[in-house]
């Protein structure tokens, strides 16, 4: 029954939940603003081809439902119980050990999935499904949750693919430069290519994001989406940062910081909540409710997207960078020829900084 640590954490959050309902509603530095708004009365998860909900009773047992058929009762002792398991054994595997195993998980998993493992659905963005009530209102609500983890490495809002290229043209330089650049194989040898280029005088421009859906996608956030984003990431290896507000801020592309932050808020809520950049997007997205994120000391929180959105962008804009992907894997900065010109790649992927 081996998952990674993401997965493992869904579960986390799914037990987490069960056992303590009251959301605790949090600010972008994570700290509390009540946990009185919010109570949980059931929780869903899409796994593969079975839609699995776990209702929550008044004395807090909670019934198991695979497709709307009622599967069992789990004791509110049992989900206490494995809580603190699930959380044990996450915290003492080691990082970056992908797919690992929990001892003595094999019996709640059994009762809590139809295949024993909890696998989401990897085409929505919303990672759980929940019943509150909302007592400001008064009545329940359907809301839609990511949630992240910090129990292992900082999680990826972006993850690097062959749909996240950024095409940059090359002027000003010969096929002779063109191959002597590629030749540098230093340790960074991406900074180094760039200072060469400007060295021999050539000018790079970007020109367009290479997979369609993506770049429609952005375009669908704002019209300048893509020279927003090729302008930073050309940068975060020039001016040595990875760091995304700090990048907007800098960047020629913004009259003003307010601009410059309200399109990177634009672009995190989108890429964070909405779409996938291998898909057409409609503009609506999954998440409604915002991010359950599980902090090192083993707490859940909710940064809110109900009625605190500014924290979550406020977290967002950040709490983010870029990250670098495999430069062989994606080949970024190996210059080519085409149809007479110049062009390099870069690829785009987004990290949590914590």
């Amino acid at each position: 029954m081996a998952m990674n640590k993401g997965e493992w954490s869904e579960l986390y959050v799914i037990l987490y939940l069960l056992d303590d309902p009251n959301l605790n509603i949090v600010d972008a530095n994570l700290e509390e603003i009540t946990n009185k708004l919010y109570s949980v009365k059931n929780l869903s998860v899409q796994e593969k081809k079975n839609f699995i909900t776990y209702v929550l009773k008044n004395d807090r047992s909670v019934q198991v439902y695979f497709n709307n058929d009622f599967k069992q009762l789990i004791s509110k002792e049992e989900i206490a119980f494995n809580k603190k398991l699930i959380f044990n054994g996450i915290i003492h595997s080691i990082n970056g050990s992908g797919a690992f195993e929990i001892a003595d998980s094999n019996k709640i998993l059994s009762k809590m999935t139809p295949a024993g493992l909890l696998k989401a659905s990897s085409y929505s963005k919303a990672d759980l499904q929940s019943v509150v009530l909302d007592k400001r209102l008064g009545k329940e609500k359907e809301l839609k949750y990511s949630v992240k983890s910090s129990l292992g490495n900082p999680a990826t809002i972006l993850n690097a693919s062959s749909q996240t290229n950024f095409i940059y043209e090359v002027n000003g330089i010969s096929k002779e430069d063109m191959f002597k650049i590629n030749s540098i194989n230093t340790r960074t040898k991406l900074l180094d290519r760039i200072k060469m280029i400007r060295k021999l005088n050539g000018n790079i421009k970007f020109v367009k994001v290479q997979n369609a859906n993506f770049e429609y996608n952005l375009k669908l956030i704002d019209s300048n989406m893509p020279n927003y984003l090729g302008d930073a990431l050309l940068n975060s290896y020039e001016k040595r940062t990875k760091n995304l507000k700090s990048l907007f801020l800098m960047s020629s592309e913004f009259d003003d910081e307010t601009f410059a932050l309200k399109k990177l808020g634009d672009f995190l809520e989108s890429i964070s909540f909405g779409f996938f950049p291998s898909k057409k997007w409609n503009g609506i997205k999954d998440v409604n409710g915002g991010i359950l994120l599980v902090k090192k000391n083993g707490s859940v929180v909710l940064l809110d997207l109900v009625y605190y959105s500014n924290e979550v962008r406020k977290y967002l804009i950040n709490k983010t960078k870029f990250d670098s992907p495999d430069t062989k894997r994606y080949k970024m900065l190996e210059l080519f020829e085409k149809d007479g010109k110049i062009y390099f790649t870069l690829n785009l992927q987004i990290r949590y900084t914590e």
